[in-house]
């Protein structure tokens, strides 16, 4: 993958201005060392930086088609490719290079806009279509590229991060108080909104349709669950059939002119990947841990361990101690441009330097098992919905239905309860405003497209769209892997792959109150039995109640002086929340509990590092 960015003429008249196309290329190059160039024509300008992977000489972008009438660049990968450019030579499209990419040019003279419903990857595009004076831009149908947006001085101007886009003169740098309220709320922020006030980020699965005239936002692709559900085949066709996408689609990601690696966490999804590549497809890959604390709770090393012995590959690991979060967690904000209320992005952030110390370029991980599979705890808790419906408040289950469709389906929190938090936490001026920027004033999915579903389906429909794309493919994925010129890939969401798994019937995800078994059966003799054995144990790191017990690391970013600059957060409220914090027995409940203090800390520090006002 690489870094795009760009701007297209709608009002203005004047040619794009290289030098500041040149800025912003500067500002993301940590996304592609390996090259860049830029091409402006008289209403639009393209920028890429490259990360090589396929066609190391000759596959350079921007790509324009034969008659030079189509312009592209493109974040990312075609993972079908091969198929796809089969089939346009032999409707006589002529190829210039030997990358993947090359087939969205040739797909999109053939099927028009329709072309990103035959792409299996993860890409950000924007093409330039000079006959019909239009930009395309599309993000990839789960949402693993990122790419945003403005419009400003008559021109749209895009970017795969914000920090380019702000590299245009006079792009208003406010803060977006919804983003804060969404993290209050939600696993992160959630697509179209940003960190950033009037910067958008578009959805998965959407294009951007831009002409002189108007905008179009269009959808090509969203997660799609039966109501009813098709024929039970058996749990043994799941398993088999899973086993063999499963290879298909970690083969896929293994195509590359350099070297290719993965992680190894410890836990199921990423041992399915490694032990999968081990066992089929190994030819001298690497593999990466990191290991948190040691010998402690978090430590996870005896299982990383397991799975190196069994895989056989060439082995880098880490260990990430406290003083290395707090050290690093400046950077990982600038990096992530988004605020956050656990600590664990640090240590993907320092995983993907110990990558970038080695031969590879880019890594396998298990993201995206979780939500498809049962994997959250949530999961099994909505067994017992019955028990909770008479516990709701009105107020609980009207939160409920405008949020979730359903008056009695809670999604990890009790918003009315939160609230009550959120308004001794806001200032004063920030409280007064609260409704206007509330993550609940509307629902943050199309409630539509969970009605009449299995609260199973419900639930993993909403992990997809609140917790993975923007949060742990965005935040804590991209931005993490690509601050080290890392590519990340990954197999649970490939696109073949996704739609078999909306049909296997809810009882083989969660057995009983046995999470991921299909998954587990098609690991059967392949990954370590302890592993398949092992409850599920989520990712962690030391929260602020670590932090606050000794002394500051840097800048005080809890500082009075801080906090009133920005004049987000109550003053006093943050006193009292740090006093509470350092008491010797306070101890928040890992993923379960909010972590108020980290998140005023760092959304302080991404106002300080971009200049952001309210």
């Amino acid at each position: 993958m690489c870094g795009i960015c760009g701007m297209f003429n709608q009002a203005s008249v004047s040619r794009p201005d290289r030098e500041t196309l040149e800025h912003m290329l500067h500002a993301i190059r940590h996304r592609g060392p390996d090259g860049e160039e830029a091409l402006v024509l008289d209403n639009v300008a393209l920028g890429f930086n490259r990360l090589s992977f396929l066609d190391l000489e000759g596959g350079m972008q921007p790509i324009q088609n034969e008659d030079r009438t189509l312009s592209m660049i493109c974040n990312g990968e075609v993972f079908n490719f091969r198929e796809l450019r089969r089939e346009l030579e032999e409707k006589g499209h002529r190829f210039r290079t030997g990358t993947d990419v090359e087939v969205i040019l040739h797909l999109y003279e053939e099927e028009g806009l329709d072309f990103p419903k035959r792409l299996n990857g993860q890409f950000a595009i924007a093409l330039y279509d000079d006959n019909k004076k239009r930009l395309v831009l599309v993000r990839d149908q789960i949402g693993i590229c990122p790419l945003f947006y403005t419009v400003h001085d008559g021109r749209v101007l895009f970017a795969s991060e914000i920090k380019a886009i702000l590299e245009y003169p006079g792009v208003p740098r406010r803060l977006n108080m919804k983003a804060v309220d969404q993290l209050m709320n939600f696993p992160g922020v959630v697509s179209p909104v940003t960190f950033f006030d009037g910067i958008r980020a578009l959805q998965g699965g959407h294009m951007l349709v831009v002409t002189a005239e108007e905008i179009r936002d269009l959808e090509f692709w969203d997660l799609r669950y039966p109501v009813e559900e098709g024929s039970d085949l058996g749990e043994e066709y799941y398993a088999q059939t899973l086993r063999e996408k499963l290879k298909q689609a970690i083969s896929r990601r293994l195509v590359a002119d350099v070297p290719i690696g993965f992680y190894i966490s410890g836990g199921l999804d990423s041992s399915v990947v490694a032990c999968y590549i081990g066992k089929f497809l190994l030819n001298s890959y690497y593999s990466f841990s990191a290991e948190i604390g040691s010998g402690g709770e978090l430590d996870e090393s005896q299982f990383q361990q397991m799975v190196k012995e069994c895989v056989g590959s060439t082995h880098y690991s880490t260990q990430v101690n406290e003083e290395e979060i707090w050290e690093n967690l400046g950077k990982v904000i600038y990096h992530a441009e988004s605020a956050v209320k656990e600590s664990y992005d640090v240590a993907a952030y320092l995983l993907s330097g110990l990558v970038r110390r080695s031969p590879a370029k880019a890594v396998l991980t298990g993201q995206g098992s979780d939500e498809f599979f049962c994997g959250y705890v949530g999961y099994m808790l909505d067994l017992f919905r019955n028990m909770q419906k008479g516990r709701m408040t009105p107020e609980e289950q009207a939160a409920n239905e405008l949020l979730w469709g359903d008056p009695y389906f809670r999604y990890e929190r009790i918003h009315p309860e939160l609230r009550k938090i959120h308004r001794q936490i806001y200032s004063d001026g920030v409280r007064g405003e609260l409704e206007s920027f509330s993550a609940w004033r509307e629902s943050p999915i199309d409630t539509r497209k969970v009605a009449g579903l299995s609260a199973q389906k419900r639930r993993s429909y909403i992990d997809y769209k609140l917790r993975l794309s923007d949060h742990l493919l965005g935040e804590h994925g991209d931005r993490m892997f690509f601050s080290h010129s890392v590519e990340g890939r990954h197999p649970f969401l490939d696109a073949e792959l996704l739609d078999f798994v909306t049909t296997i019937p809810d009882k083989y995800k969660l057995n009983g109150t046995n999470e991921k078994y299909i998954l587990k059966k098609a690991g059967e003799g392949i990954v370590p039995e302890p592993i398949l054995k092992r409850k599920k144990f989520p990712f962690q790191a030391p929260g602020m109640s670590a932090m606050v017990k000794r002394p500051s690391l840097g800048p005080d970013f809890l500082s009075d002086e801080l906090l009133r600059k920005y004049g987000v957060f109550d003053v006093e409220y943050v006193h009292q929340m740090k006093k509470a914090y350092q008491q010797e027995d306070f101890k928040l409940m890992g993923a379960y509990e909010i972590d108020y203090l980290l998140i005023v800390m760092t959304v302080t520090m991404l106002c300080e590092q971009y200049s952001l006002s309210l």
